[in-house]
């Protein structure tokens, strides 16, 4: 009884694991909007509520005003939303920094 669930369990992991960020946004499954400011955000949470693809409590302009203190571009951020949450996780392991917004 247990065995199918497990097994089900797990292929649900591998699938959510072997996604990308814009593809887990298409599912549904990353969707709320972001509640913090806009000094706090990730680079991922700021690329998203400034190209309006998640909602956000934050004005218009303090989000572009920290879009452009921290020099980000449509290219980055697209990069950023195609990278595959498996990668993602293997640099944290690695302990890897970030590549430099450009």
């Amino acid at each position: 009884m247990i065995k199918p669930r497990l097994i089900m369990l797990t292929g649900l992991c591998c699938v959510i694991v072997g996604c990308s960020s814009h593809q887990a946004q298409q599912m549904g499954i990353q969707g709320s909007s972001v509640n913090s400011y806009a000094r706090q955000m990730s680079n991922s949470q700021l690329c998203k509520t400034y190209l309006g693809k998640r909602a956000t409590n934050q004005t218009r302009v303090s989000i572009a005003a920290e879009w452009k203190h921290r020099k980000l571009s449509r290219a980055y951020c697209s990069k950023q939303e195609n990278e595959w949450y498996l990668t993602k996780f293997a640099k944290w392991l690695a302990n890897e920094k970030e590549a430099e917004p450009k």
